[in-house]
């Protein structure tokens, strides 16, 4: 490439002149590669494009205006991951091992009640720069209004990262149906284009999780990468599931991976939990007041350590004693 370039007109010489595209900087780059017809560009032209060094908002796993899919069953700790995705591109934090980007998101979730997830929030203890958060219930958009409706958030916020969470929620067609869904996809990629964007979804398998996310077979087929979650089963009360990517178009598929719940966001197990992150977990799926005795049958700790930590996480404000005996999560952590 250092040998093509372009012959331009001097306005004060009325002389042309050749200059090599390697000696021109971004903006005269980007204003002498004006796209024919709204969208096409001379070959030549397009490979000296200023495009973004880095293309992706999840290494090999979310491209910028790319489409990402991931599906769990139920209680697999779905909406979770898609909260903690958001935090960690909004601030360009790894997540769980993957560089990001850091950009823009619109986090739109479809399930939870609004203080659920607010709720949910707090308990990471964790900010949530460059992140938005919506919920609707009646957002469809395979439907005019929907589309209109997204949009006009999408104006609004102008993301570079939108989150639907799930994708049957904003659906009023059939999911197993080829056509509706193609009205669903061909919308997105609309907004994509118009707004520059890339777009996670998130969605339920069916019966058997190892034949892919529920519906018609077309979102596996135009997603750039498509990731299963599952639940594994947990003897000390934390949830932990298992990561299995199962397309990276543009990369080397990587390894399955595990992970568990803490704080309400997800870690690596090679990472492994403390007690202290037990009794945590513990508390918050039993909810309401946790008593010594509670504590000690779930078989988490012995008598031996067992008030040195309720103390430790006492004097933290991880948990607070409401009277001899009974302990409960702060507000906002339950």
């Amino acid at each position: 490439m250092g040998h093509e370039g372009i012959w331009l007109y001097n306005p004060e010489t009325n002389e042309p002149y050749f200059i090599y595209y390697d000696e021109l900087d971004t903006e005269q780059l980007a204003s002498l590669a004006t796209p024919i017809g709204g969208f096409c560009y001379e070959a030549t032209h397009f490979q000296q494009l200023p495009l973004p060094s880095i293309p992706y908002y999840i290494k090999n796993w979310l491209p910028k205006q790319g489409k990402s899919l991931i599906y769990a069953p139920a209680k697999a700790g779905k909406s979770t991951l898609a909260v903690q995705i958001a935090r960690c591109i909004g601030i360009g934090e790894p997540l769980l091992g993957f560089p990001t980007e850091q950009g823009k998101v619109l986090y739109i979730q479809c399930e939870l009640g609004t203080k659920v997830l607010q709720d949910r929030m707090r308990s990471t203890h964790q900010s949530y720069d460059n992140v938005f958060v919506g919920t609707s219930f009646t957002l469809k958009v395979d439907r005019q209004t929907g589309q209109t409706q997204l949009k006009r958030a999408l104006e609004a916020v102008e993301p570079d990262v939108l989150i639907i969470d799930p994708i049957y929620k904003v659906i009023s067609g059939d999911e197993n149906d080829s056509s509706d869904m193609r009205v669903v996809c061909d919308f997105v990629d609309s907004i994509i284009e118009a707004f520059e964007c890339s777009v996670i979804l998130f969605g339920h398998p069916g019966k058997e999780l190892s034949r892919g996310n529920r519906g018609s077979v077309i979102m596996e087929d135009w997603v750039d990468s498509c990731v299963e979650m599952k639940k594994l089963p947990s003897d000390d009360h934390i949830l932990r599931a298992k990561i299995t990517p199962k397309l990276f178009r543009h990369s080397e598929l990587p390894d399955p991976f595990e992970i568990y719940m803490h704080n309400f966001e997800f870690q690596l197990t090679d990472q492994p939990a403390t007690i202290e992150e037990s009794i945590l977990q513990f508390m918050r799926l039993k909810g309401g007041d946790t008593s010594p005795k509670d504590l000690l049958e779930s078989g988490l700790v012995s008598n031996t350590t067992l008030y040195k930590l309720l103390n430790q996480l006492t004097d933290r404000g991880d948990i607070v004693k409401l009277g001899r005996g009974k302990y409960c999560l702060p507000i906002g952590g339950r």
